[in-house]
């Protein structure tokens, strides 16, 4: 164990630095000049860069996301020899969440994280992210609402992640992954009520923009017209 320590506090620290780095932020300025910050929803995800430049570059963020997720975790099982310490090892990847959410590089701004949180389902269990993945794309056939169907998974996965079959696993039990799944979760609906800080707007009741973010994870209820905005975001800078 006395090993096992420095190699887990080793392998989490780069899962945070691997999350921390902005790849939706500096695709945006790259390939459009654009600071994601100060335009349409303000986040510095995925979401908001396919809003702006295009949904052609969305499979390349949703790529890098779920490598991000994922790789640190297989890194801490497969080369570094940690799949006996299974608590330890599923936990990596909410490192890169918090990373991801809360950068030092963007002053602890950050994304939603929802793309780097399937990758460590894809990290930890290949098989319960097909089954968040299909769940998704149920609920959205449905409504057609990409943040409802999103909150019905994470309201959902954890309960799922319990009562799956532990041989379908690659390390660990149920329980564990069922705390990946909840942690993961609130990270990410904390992200949506607080975004990256700064005042609420003036112009709606609190309970009407915390509503608004909870389920449909912007501030108000027209969706053209919260990516069409451009704020004024100089106090996140």
């Amino acid at each position: 164990m006395g090993q096992t320590i420095p190699l887990v506090v080793g392998l989490w620290a780069c899962a945070y630095l691997i999350g921390a780095i902005p790849v939706s932020y500096l695709l945006g300025r790259l390939l459009g000049g654009v600071d994601l910050r100060r335009h349409g929803s303000g986040n510095v995800g995925g979401s908001n860069l396919a809003s702006q430049l295009g949904r052609r570059w969305l499979p390349l963020v949703v790529a890098v996301d779920l490598t991000r997720g994922s790789a640190p975790i297989l890194v801490g099982q497969f080369a570094l020899g940690l799949g006996e310490h299974a608590w330890l090892l599923v936990m990596t990847p909410v490192f890169t969440l918090l990373g991801n959410g809360w950068s030092p590089f963007l002053k602890f701004a950050g994304g939603r994280s929802v793309g780097v949180w399937a990758g460590g389902l894809v990290g930890i269990s290949p098989s319960l992210f097909l089954a968040a993945l299909v769940t998704y794309l149920c609920a959205w056939a449905a409504s057609r609402r990409s943040a409802e169907s999103l909150l019905v998974v994470m309201c959902l996965l954890p309960m799922v992640c319990l009562a799956w079959p532990s041989s379908w696993l690659l390390v660990g039990v149920p329980q564990t992954y069922a705390s990946y799944a909840a942690i993961g979760a609130m990270l990410i609906l904390l992200k949506r009520l607080f975004a990256n800080g700064g005042p609420l707007p003036t112009d709606l009741p609190r309970s009407t923009v915390l509503i608004n973010r909870l389920f449909r994870d912007r501030d108000i209820a027209d969706r053209q017209q919260w990516l069409a905005r451009s704020p004024d975001r100089t106090n996140d800078l």
